[in-house]
Formats: C-alpha cells, sequence, structure tokens
C-alpha cells in the first residue's frame, strides 16, 4: 500500500511538515513524502481546460507530476499550516488543481444527474488531515480541509488533527506527536496494516 503525504508547509522543517511524516511512518505502509514548498504549483485559473480534455490540465507547472502520484495512491495525508483563520494558500492551491484527476474517468460520479462535476478516483480510501497553528483559527482550517478531502474527494477521513503548538516545536510535545502515531497506526489499519 502506498501513501501520499503531503507536507504543506513551505518550511521543511515545521511542525505540520513533522507531524505529516510522523503520521505517515507509524502507517507502517510505504509512503511518499512531497513538500509543496519545493515545487511551483499556480493557483487554478477556473479554465476548464480539464474538464474538456480527459483530466489534463492547462497549466504547466510542477502539479503535472502529482496527478499520477495522486491517481496511484492508496490513501492520503494532506497537513498544512493555519494562516489569517484558514488553510494556507499553498495547500488551497494543491486543493484547487486536484480537481483535475476528476475528468480522467476513473471512479464513482461525484453525483449522477451533474456530470460535469465529474468522478472521484479517490473516493473511499483513506486519509488522514492535518493543520497546526500557534494561536488560533485551526478550526476553520480543519474544517476546510475536512470539505475539501472528505466531502469533495470524497475520501474516508479517518483522523484529522489541529494542533495548538503556540511557538514551541512539536519534537518538545510528547502529546502532539502521540496524536500523530495514533492517526498513522488508524491510517494503516484501514489499509490492512496491523
Amino acid at each position: 500500500m502506498k501513501i501520499l503525504a503531503v507536507c504543506g508547509s513551505h518550511r521543511e522543517m515545521s511542525n505540520t511538515n513533522k507531524i505529516v511524516q510522523k503520521v505517515a511512518e507509524a502507517s507502517g505502509c510505504d509512503f511518499e513524502l512531497v513538500y509543496l514548498g519545493k515545487l511551483s504549483i499556480k493557483p487554478c485559473t477556473g479554465c476548464a481546460n480539464c474538464m474538456m480534455n480527459e483530466g489534463q490540465c492547462a497549466v504547466d507547472d510542477d502539479m503535472q507530476g502529482l496527478y499520477e502520484k495522486l491517481m496511484e495512491a492508496d490513501a492520503l495525508i494532506l497537513g498544512g499550516p493555519t494562516y489569517f483563520m484558514d488553510i494556507s494558500g499553498a495547500v488551497k492551491d494543491f486543493i484547487d488543481r486536484s480537481s483535475a484527476i476528476y475528468y480522467r474517468g476513473v471512479g464513482p460520479s461525484y453525483h449522477p444527474d451533474m456530470p460535469w462535476l465529474g468522478q472521484r478516483p479517490l473516493a473511499g480510501k483513506p486519509a488522514v488531515i492535518v493543520t497546526t497553528v500557534a494561536g488560533g483559527g485551526h478550526e476553520r482550517a480543519i474544517e476546510t480541509l475536512s470539505v475539501c478531502i472528505g466531502d469533495i474527494h470524497r475520501m474516508e477521513l479517518v483522523a484529522k488533527l489541529a494542533e495548538v503548538v503556540k511557538m514551541d516545536d512539536v519534537d518538545d510535545l510528547p502529546e502532539v506527536l502521540q496524536r500523530a502515531e495514533d492517526a498513522g497506526k488508524k491510517l494503516g489499519e484501514a489499509l490492512g496494516k496491523g
């Protein structure tokens, strides 16, 4: 089983990215870490090219290399920091652009009476979502991730981690690391490990 673990912070050793990695490691499954901070992913332009061309996005950037990874993943871990009371722009761009996979002819229809909404190739696959924050706004950020990954992609959310870490390092917060490990174990169980 292969997990795609998306580290959405632009700081490689951020709290968010550390938690994503901890969840992935605790799953007991094969995983690939992808760092959005090392990629150039532009915003969705709403051009509808993906709808008209079998899921091919017209924007030529590093997201092109992530489409097949998404399609091949057995599970997803998506983590993003909370900025200005919601998920960061980099993570939202990733989510928006991921909609191109809806038009590749794979998975159940989002709604049988609305074929323009495409299909959901990740439907039913397990996922864990993660956000961290120094102060507040994490409730809205985890809600945004939940709607995007659970409701829109139709994945099965096995854990939601919204961690208030203040200005601390998660490496010094054993209770946070324990929740991440527990989430990873749940993900592994959902994939038939353990």
